[in-house]
This record gives C-alpha cells, sequence and structure tokens, in this order.
C-alpha cells in the first residue's frame, strides 16, 4: 500500500487532540468483563444539574432520562405515586404555586397544584428524546452512516477480541493493521476501497483530512466529534478505556478510522441534509382546552387563559421531572419516617461481630443473623480498607482487589502452609492438569481443521453432557467439583501480609476499626465477610462480584484484614492508640455467595482450638440465616416458588447458581435506593427490603470528621455509581444497558454485543433489571441518609468538589439529623431545611373533578 504523507503543521495536530479529549467527557467509562465495575455512564455530565444532564444525553444519543409517563402514570394507579407526592414535587419545583389562589373554572374550584396533576395525569405525553447532534453521514445518506459504524464494529472486535487468528499486522497498533486491511476489504465498493488506498499514513492527519472533505468547521469541531464518538458510545468507551493502557488503539486512531470511512463513502452523495422530523408540542392553552373537554366545562376564554397560565409554568417535557422526583419521594419519605420511628430493642453483649461489605445484598444476610441471637452487624467496604494486588497459589495474574478510586501499593500472595506444602504442590500440579485440558481443547475449537477431528471424537460424550447439565445441573455440577477436589484438592494456605510495613498494617486496622465505631466490646469472635457470586456461563459475573474489590470476589481482602488484626505487634500499637482487642478475640475470615446465600468460613486451620466451638455455632448460624434470606428472594426470582421452606429454597438458589442456561442467577444489586451511614441501632430490626447500602458510622468516635469525610468520597460515591448504572440500564437499556442475555455474543475479554455485529453493550444485562414487560429495579437516584453533627457534614462537603457536584446538581440527596431524636433535615445550596417542610394546599382528587 502507498503511504501518503503531509505537511500539516504540528499546530493542527495538536488542536485536533485536544479537542479530542475535550469531545471525549461526554463518554462513559467502559471496563472489561473480568473486571466489570459498575459506572455512571452520564458521569462527563455530573457538572450540570441532573434534569439537564438527561436533556443533554438525550440530544447526544437520543435516550430517555427517565421512566415514559405511561410508565409512571401505571405507577400511579398502583398506589406508588400519590396525589401527595405528585403536590409536593410540584410546589418544591415552584414554591409560589402554594401561595396561587384556587382557579374557579365554570362551577367548580380548583387549587392550581389539582389543575396540574391533572395534566400530569391526562396530558398528551411528552415527545420521545431525539439525537441531535449527527454525522454528515447520518444527515445526508442513512445507509453510509449504517456502513461506517458496521465497518468500524467490526475492526475494533477483530482487533480487541482476542480472536484463535490475531488480525494482521496487530503489532503495528490498530490504525497502521487497520490501514494495510482495509483497501481489500470486498465488502465495500471498488471506488471505496480505492478511496481509502489514499488515506494518510498518520491517523491525525487522516482526521483533518476527512473534516476538510466533510466540510467540518474548526469551531463545530469538537460537536461533530461527538457525534461520531456517541454513535458506537460502548467501543468508543472502551477504546478510551485502552489509550493509557498500551493496548495499541487510542480515540485518535479509532476516529481516524471512522472519518476516512465517512468521507470516502460520501464522496458521490450531495450535500443536500435530512432534517429529522421534529415533534410538535401542545401549546399551553391546548393543553388547557383537553383538560376542560375531559371535565365537560364549557370553552369560556377567560377560565381557558387562566388555566393556560397556570400551565404554562410546567412545560411538557419538565412532567417527568416531576414524576421521577414524586416516585422517588414516595420511597424516600417512608424510609425516613420508618427510621425516625424507630425504636431499636436495648443492645445486648454480642459474642460475635460480623462486619460485612455495605452491598445491599448484605442487609437480608445481616438482618436475619442478628435474629438467631446476640450477634452485633456492621457494615464496611468489602475491601476492608486493605487495597491490595493479590496473587493466587496457582500463580495466575494479579488481581487488583480495591475501589477503581485507589491504587493498590502492597502486592499480597497466597503460599503453602508450612504443613501443607506436598499438599500445594498437588493442587498445583493438578489445576495444571486441568488449565492444560481446558487450554487444548478451547485451541482445538479455534483451529482451522482441529473442530472436524473433534466433533468425530469427543461428539458422543458432549451431547449427554449438554443435556444432563441442562436437566440436571446440580448433580453436573457435584460430579465436575469432585472431579477438580481429586486431581487439584484444596491445600491450606497463607498469606504474605508481613510484606507490608507494620505501621501500615496498624494504619489499615486503625481505619475500619475507627471507622465503623467498633474500638470497644469486641466478642469472641470478629468476622470479616466478604462476598462473591458464583455463578455459571455468565460473562457478567463480575457484576454480581464486590465492586469494592475491583469487580472480584472479597475473600482475599477478608483474609489479609482477619490475618492482619490477628497478629500480636499489630495489636499492641492498637493498644497505644487507644484500641484495645482482647486475648481471646480470634477475627476469622468468611465469603458470603450471594447467589446461594451460603457463608464459607476461610482459612480453619488457623482458628484456635479453644474458639472452634464459637465457630461451629456461627456456622449453624450463618446457614439458618442463609436459608432464610434465600427463601426471602425466592419470592421475587423468576421461576422460583413463592412461598419455599428455608431448606427447599436453598437448594433452588443452589441449583439456580450451576445452570448453564439460567439468565436470572441472582437479582444482584436491583433495587439499590438509598445509602445509610448511621450506627446500627438505626435500622437493626427494620427490613428494608435489600435496597439500603448500609455503611456503620459513630460520630462520637469521629470528632475529627475524617472517618465521615471518608464514607462520603469513597464508599458513597461508588455506591452512586452502581446507583446510576442501574438507573440508566432501566430507563435506556438502548443505549445504557445490555439488552437480553439471550442474543449475546462474548467478544474476549472486551465485552458483549447484540447478534454478529454491533456496539459494545456498556451497561447491564435487561435480566438484570427486569422481569419480561415489568421493572425489579425502580430507577431511582441515590438518598444519602446520615446520622452526623449538620456542621460536621457541610465542613465535609465544602472541601469536596465531587460532593459539591452529586449534592448540588440533585444527583444525589442527602437527609441527616444529629441525633435520633432529631427530625431529619435534607441539604440544599441555601442551608439545611427540614425535610418534609412543604405544606401542599388540601388536596382536590383528579377524579372529583370528573363528572
Amino acid at each position: 500500500m502507498t503511504e501518503t504523507t503531509s505537511t500539516r503543521p504540528d499546530s493542527s495536530r495538536a488542536r485536533l487532540r485536544s479537542d479530542i479529549r475535550l469531545s471525549a467527557r461526554v463518554l462513559p467509562t467502559h471496563y472489561p468483563l473480568d473486571t466489570f465495575i459498575a459506572v455512571n455512564p452520564l458521569a462527563g455530565l455530573q457538572a450540570m444539574p441532573f434534569e439537564q444532564a438527561i436533556r443533554r444525553a438525550g440530544d447526544l444519543y437520543g435516550t430517555p432520562g427517565t421512566l415514559s409517563e405511561s410508565v409512571f402514570r401505571t405507577l400511579y394507579h398502583q398506589g406508588r405515586i400519590t396525589d401527595d407526592d405528585l403536590d409536593r414535587a410540584l410546589i418544591r419545583r415552584d414554591p409560589i404555586l402554594a401561595e396561587e389562589p384556587d382557579l374557579q373554572l365554570a362551577n367548580r374550584r380548583v387549587t392550581t397544584t389539582a389543575l396540574l396533576r391533572a395534566d400530569l395525569l391526562h396530558g398528551a405525553p411528552a415527545p420521545e428524546p431525539l439525537r441531535r447532534r449527527r454525522t454528515r453521514s447520518e444527515e445526508r445518506a442513512a445507509a453510509a452512516a449504517g456502513t461506517v459504524d458496521a465497518q468500524a464494529a467490526k475492526w475494533l472486535a477483530a482487533f480487541l477480541g482476542d480472536a484463535g487468528w490475531a488480525m494482521p499486522g496487530r503489532e503495528r497498533g490498530f490504525y497502521r493493521a487497520w490501514r494495510a486491511l482495509a483497501p481489500t476489504d470486498r465488502t465495500l465498493p471498488r471506488t471505496v476501497r480505492t478511496r481509502l488506498r489514499g488515506v494518510a499514513d498518520r491517523p491525525d492527519d487522516a482526521v483533518l483530512q476527512a473534516l476538510d472533505a466533510l466540510g467540518v468547521t474548526d469551531d463545530e469541531r469538537v460537536t461533530y466529534l461527538q457525534a461520531h464518538l456517541t454513535r458506537l458510545p460502548g467501543w468508543a468507551a472502551h477504546v478510551n478505556w485502552c489509550a493509557d493502557r498500551d493496548v495499541g488503539v487510542d480515540l485518535l486512531q479509532y476516529l481516524g478510522m471512522r472519518l476516512s470511512y465517512e468521507a470516502a463513502l460520501l464522496r458521490d452523495h450531495g450535500s443536500q441534509i435530512t432534517e429529522p422530523p421534529l415533534p410538535a408540542l401542545c401549546t399551553a392553552r391546548d393543553r388547557a382546552a383537553h383538560l376542560f373537554r375531559m371535565w365537560g366545562i364549557a370553552d369560556a376564554g377567560c377560565d381557558l387563559a387562566r388555566a393556560a397560565r397556570i400551565l404554562a409554568a410546567l412545560p411538557t417535557p419538565a412532567r417527568l421531572m416531576i414524576w421521577q422526583n414524586a416516585f422517588e419521594a414516595h420511597y424516600q419519605d417512608q424510609l425516613l419516617a420508618d427510621l425516625a420511628s424507630h425504636s431499636p430493642c436495648g443492645a445486648r453483649p454480642a459474642h460475635t461481630q460480623l462486619i460485612t461489605c455495605i452491598d445491599t445484598r448484605s442487609e437480608g444476610l445481616r438482618r436475619h443473623l442478628e435474629a438467631c441471637g446476640d450477634y452485633q452487624t456492621l457494615g464496611f467496604a468489602g475491601f476492608f480498607a486493605v487495597a491490595i494486588r493479590f496473587t493466587d497459589l496457582l500463580a495466575g495474574a494479579p488481581a487488583d482487589l480495591c475501589p477503581v478510586l485507589i491504587s493498590p501499593n502492597h502486592l499480597i500472595a497466597e503460599e503453602p502452609a508450612p504443613q501443607a506444602r506436598r499438599a500445594a504442590e498437588r493442587r498445583l500440579s493438578g489445576a495444571t492438569i486441568l488449565a492444560g485440558a481446558e487450554s487444548a481443547f478451547h485451541s482445538a475449537k479455534e483451529s482451522a481443521t482441529a473442530p472436524f477431528a473433534l466433533a468425530e471424537a469427543a461428539g458422543c460424550f458432549a451431547a449427554p453432557l449438554s443435556a444432563a447439565k441442562t436437566l440436571t445441573p446440580s448433580a453436573v455440577a457435584g460430579v465436575r467439583r469432585r472431579l477438580r477436589d481429586a486431581i487439584a484438592p484444596a491445600a491450606q494456605t497463607l498469606l504474605t501480609v508481613e510484606s507490608m510495613p507494620l505501621e501500615e498494617r496498624v494504619l489499615f486496622a486503625q481505619v475500619m476499626l475507627k471507622t465503623i465505631g467498633l474500638t470497644t466490646g469486641f466478642g469472641r469472635l470478629v468476622v470479616l465477610c466478604g462476598h462473591h457470586s458464583d455463578t455459571e456461563n455468565n460473562p457478567y459475573q463480575a457484576s454480581l462480584d464486590c465492586g469494592a474489590c475491583g469487580g472480584q470476589g472479597g475473600g482475599p481482602n477478608a483474609r489479609t484484614a482477619a490475618h492482619i488484626l490477628n497478629q500480636t505487634e499489630v495489636r499492641d500499637e492498637l493498644r497505644r492508640a487507644g484500641i484495645t482487642i482482647p486475648e481471646g478475640t480470634h477475627v476469622v475470615a468468611a465469603l458470603h455467595d450471594t447467589a446461594t446465600d451460603r457463608v464459607t468460613i476461610l482459612d480453619t486451620h488457623l482458628i484456635p482450638p479453644d474458639h472452634r466451638a464459637d465457630v461451629d455455632r456461627l456456622r449453624a448460624d450463618l446457614s439458618r440465616a442463609g436459608r432464610a434470606l434465600a427463601a426471602e428472594r425466592c419470592a421475587v426470582l423468576p421461576g422460583a416458588q413463592r412461598h419455599r421452606s428455608p431448606g427447599a429454597a436453598a437448594r433452588h438458589v443452589g441449583r439456580r447458581s450451576v445452570d448453564w442456561a439460567q439468565v436470572y442467577p441472582e437479582w444482584g444489586l436491583a433495587g439499590n435506593a438509598a445509602f445509610v451511614i448511621a450506627p446500627r441501632d438505626v435500622t437493626r430490626g427494620l427490613d428494608l427490603q435489600r435496597r439500603t447500602f448500609l455503611h456503620s458510622y459513630d460520630a462520637g468516635a469521629d470528632s475529627d470528621g475524617t472517618a465521615l469525610e471518608t464514607i462520603l468520597t469513597a464508599p458513597l460515591v461508588v455506591a452512586q455509581w452502581i446507583n446510576c448504572q442501574y438507573y440508566f440500564s432501566t430507563v435506556a437499556p438502548d443505549v445504557f444497558g445490555a439488552g437480553t442475555k439471550t442474543v449475546h455474543n462474548v467478544v474476549g475479554n472486551v465485552g458483549v454485543i447484540t447478534g454478529h455485529v454491533g456496539d459494545l453493550r456498556l451497561g447491564l444485562p435487561w435480566q438484570s433489571v427486569s422481569y419480561r414487560d415489568g421493572m425489579l429495579h425502580e430507577p431511582q437516584r441515590l438518598l444519602a441518609v446520615v446520622q452526623a453533627p449538620l456542621a460536621r457534614i457541610d465542613a465535609v462537603i465544602g472541601r469536596n468538589p465531587i460532593l459539591q457536584q452529586l449534592f448540588g446538581n440533585d444527583w444525589v440527596s442527602v437527609a441527616a439529623r444529629e441525633h435520633p431524636t432529631h427530625p431529619w433535615q435534607r441539604w440544599t445550596r441555601a442551608g439545611w431545611q427540614p425535610w418534609a417542610e412543604i405544606r401542599c394546599p388540601q388536596p382536590v382528587h383528579d377524579e372529583e373533578m370528573i363528572p
């Protein structure tokens, strides 16, 4: 291929790179499948108020930012939104409405909120969002736009997808490899292939060349590049993630390819632009007339004008946020009322403290365990303050087990216990045999001719095995487990925590214990319970694991933290810092499988003999709590009997987790809506329906606010990412979700696509948020509930711009009180206000106005 050169000045190339960085701010982050981490897909728009951000996203992507009005109206008729919720939402948006005099419409008297509520319930629906940032190919030739997308997706999948046959020239980087191959692609017309041979050898020159050919001016360049990036936001987001990881592709190369295709395809098209049809909005007078006709009121000009004046204060597109605010308020008001009226039982000394992740799924385990006896449960981010890079006994690739906001600075390796070196060697040898067999099998499937021989040799076994995995998944899983244990049996191991300096081990321990307020009253056992989810045939496995551990299971973190807290030298230093862990207290690591609700005690060989009876009791109570939680979850799991006994429920969820055809192995964090930062007494005994993150916090032990600042700027931020990913996967599943699992194709470790070609899916599968046509996840923004001095909260917010954005722009609501006897206060930019400060006029029910 002939290379072309360019004499463009370096300054134009530098400005282009700057423009690409600006245009990329609207892209979400997309992590690979093995570390799939929840993100806010509109994080680049968080500097805007939430309502403005979702409208901007509608312009960029053509996606809705809330549920549709028809869905909200259905929720209203189901009682999930009430007249009072709507009236309060209206007055919060426009406080003057509360002072407006009633309207006398013919022979009926109507409050202003009742008029607006009637429009919400019966007005013509708001128009669907429309993508307004469009590429030249979208404007001039829709078929060309589709070709650009298909080619971009095809080449990126070939470059990033770890196919059995590597993309030729891959080692030279994406753009060079594509430039060499694209002119030979016979799916394109010959004229287009000829034009592609003249593409510049540098991607920046190719972009500039194409922009000139397409007539894109310097002033519109950033918005035009955004139009291209938002055509396939999944691939663009992942390419942006790859840019700093030496993968060989970045957005400059990606745009060089896309724009080169577009310029080549459009050369034969004219410059005529086809504008999309703009939706017609009803005027306020039309809306008023519609209500008058519905009520049977004569079209009186003066009355109609007065009604139209009121309706004009709420434009049709703005109604959706009224619905959203009312929907959220219904849940939030009830939660705060329950917390305010709750009178916890007097705390008794606990024989065991269980510290779980703040994950919403842990709320049910904690509640059921506390019902078993004198247990105290606490919540902390599931990495337990130890940010580590972990390598297991089998010496696979190290995993970063910490929130993505933190970089691990300690290497922790799993090594054989002194008495188990021979067992560890056997395990390593067996695991190598199993891995080799699996690798050979997959290599045979991907080679040119071996699949035919493989089908002949193994076909007679594969069909019965597939049938058995489908019909009796538990039995097959049991056989596989016994086979694995026979070939690669478990071995007792230890973690190399001594590689950490003592002062850092002590710091880890102090941070966790002081943050959750566990500085006195230690029981015989302190249990650090991480979590993971063991499911079969699930590309989204990491989305069910621990977000605080980087989308991995939290077992190694629990083991590391437990080992540190059991060390004599660490306890000695803690004692000097005012935290005395009694000699008779032993710290145990455990792991909660959220798919089966079974809890496994880890490192049992390290448990002292005089604590084994305590551990046996703990194990029995955890089993009982897990069975009760499984029965509770079966009430909403598709295909599960609603009223199962705890034992039958436990067996059922166990079968689901090993069923390779199961698209609903568990619901994950669906339903999440609130984040409680308070002592457990505030919530103990309440059934929070697995909708709340629970982070323990004792304001009395945090006089300088350090612990509160850590919670608000790290765990709360991660919880908001989770909340937003579930939110947007529900309201905008076509762009920010992942569609149905049943037609997914996995692209290496990169992600999934729907069908054989297309965009990389950004969010969660439809089966993670809904069942059939009904929602399981109710898309609501997060409510942070804090029990701490209000001045302390203000100080933390004042020091942290991220909190000012989240709280000030209505991405997260904040309710707080200093003492359990105080009423809840709402944080606003103008200061704290009573949560229930709005007093609505006496509601006039819409039905009462209909003759």
